[in-house]
Parts: structure tokens; C-alpha cells; sequence
């Protein structure tokens, strides 16, 4: 896991991205119904919250400062400092590993040995995405991520790795022995300030003083003036799960 991609970026990612849907959150619950989950990545704990809407026991795995500084004014739940190949927890002691917006940043075969350490018999890993629709706004906001963001560019795509689809027909292809697939569409509802924040919060967008900065955000201002309508703009999203066991 690349460490370091959000140090500077933990305000923005806790304030601007999105939480998870509830339909999830239940659709793990009754296909696990185990005591201990752990989330692996968690960032400032945007889906470790919603994992407290249930009565698992709830360990928060981040090893960026910055994010992890966020995890702990979350109360109920434990946080360790550690990577997502090496947690550190006890072999077979957690039913559900969960990782949100989070597995493309892992050493694949290296996290599935570590889940298989940590989880019990009947254990599961989660991997969950929330994607935009790639149409209209998200659309055209993809394209000037792709004209200003260095990071984007030079490492051919973000994290470097697969698009969505390669994604899915890689974790559908055989990284897991069995595996459920769940799809949950909804919305995202954007001001001026939450789609220019939700931008910059990404791995890959140029923080204050760097190349492309201000180019960014004047595009991203003119974009959000086209779509807008009473100051808001909405985005279709969809979230999917890839519930599976080795």
C-alpha cells in the first residue's frame, strides 16, 4: 500500500467524499452475521462509521498519519497502524475484513494471504467501490482530472492499475473461491464547494503550489457552472460490493 498518496489530503477526504449506502451496510451484516469485522485501509473511517450501525466489534487498519488522525475521534472501535499486508491482528479472529476504496492501493496476493491469516473458517472480505456514472458532469470532471493531474497521467491511470472494468473481471476472475456480487445505485448531490473539495481529495489531484493547481480548479469551476441548477448539481453513483471467501 502506497502510504504516503493522501498525507495532506485528510481534511479534505473526511469533509468532501461520501459515505456508503445502508442497503450495504445490511447486505453484510446478513451474510456474515459474525462478531468481529475488521476495515482494512480505512482511511479518515468514511465506511468504518457505517460499520458501527451494526453490533460487530470494529478494528480501523490505516497506516497513513495524516487519515489516521481522523479514525481516532471515531469512538467504538479500535485503530492499529499497520499495513494492509502485514495487519498485525491475531490469525483467525475476525469473521469480515472489509476494504472500501482501498484494494487498489494493496499488493493483491499478499493481502489475500494476510486475510487468510486473520479471517476465522467461515470468514469474508468486502471489497467495495462507489463509482460516478461516467456521464455529463462525471463525465467531463474525468477528462480535466486526465488534462491536469500529473499524478494521473504519469502512472497511467490511478494507483497505476486496472480501469472499473479490468477491476471487475479480475475480482469476478478467480481472486476469490466464492463470491457474491451486490450493486447499489443512488446519487450524489453536489454545491460548488463540494465538487471542486471532492477533486482535490483525490490520490492523484495537485495540492496548493503545485503544477496544475489553480489550471484545476478554474476548469472545474467553469464545468460546475454549466451543469448547475439553484447552486447544485447531482451525480449518479453506483456501489458494489465483491463479497467473497478463499
Amino acid at each position: 500500500m502506497n502510504e504516503q498518496k493522501f498525507t495532506g489530503k485528510a481534511d479534505l477526504y473526511e469533509k468532501f467524499r461520501p459515505s456508503y449506502p445502508d442497503g450495504l451496510i445490511d447486505f453484510l451484516y446478513d451474510n456474515t452475521r459474525c462478531d468481529n469485522v475488521a476495515d482494512i485501509g480505512a482511511g479518515t473511517g468514511k465506511f468504518t462509521r457505517c460499520l458501527l450501525k451494526k453490533p460487530w466489534k470494529v478494528t480501523a487498519v490505516e497506516p497513513n498519519a495524516d487519515m489516521r488522525g481522523k479514525l481516532a475521534a471515531i469512538e467504538g472501535i479500535t485503530v492499529v497502524n499497520a499495513p494492509a499486508e502485514n495487519t498485525g491482528l491475531v490469525d483467525k479472529s475476525v469473521g469480515l475484513v472489509t476494504a472500501a476504496q482501498a484494494f487498489h492501493w494493496f499488493d493483491e496476493e499478499r493481502f489475500r494471504t494476510e486475510c487468510g491469516r486473520i479471517l476465522t473458517d467461515n470468514g469474508k472480505l468486502a471489497i467495495i467501490w462507489y463509482n460516478d456514472v461516467k456521464e455529463g458532469l462525471a463525465a467531463r470532471q474525468t477528462e480535466i482530472c486526465n488534462k491536469y493531474c500529473l499524478d494521473l497521467i504519469l502512472n497511467n491511470g490511478h494507483a497505476g492499475k486496472r480501469s472499473a472494468e479490468d477491476g471487475d473481471k479480475f475480482l469476478r476472475g478467480g481472486y476469490f473461491t466464492e463470491l457474491t456480487v451486490e450493486e447499489f445505485p443512488g446519487e450524489r448531490i453536489f454545491d460548488r464547494e463540494s465538487f471542486i473539495g471532492e477533486t482535490l481529495s483525490r490520490s492523484y489531484a495537485p495540492k496548493p503550489g503545485q503544477p496544475n493547481y489553480v489550471l484545476l480548479i478554474d476548469e472545474l469551476n467553469a464545468l460546475f457552472s454549466e451543469f448547475e441548477s439553484g447552486g447544485s448539481a447531482v451525480v449518479k453513483t453506483q456501489t458494489v460490493c465483491y463479497l467473497g471467501s478463499f
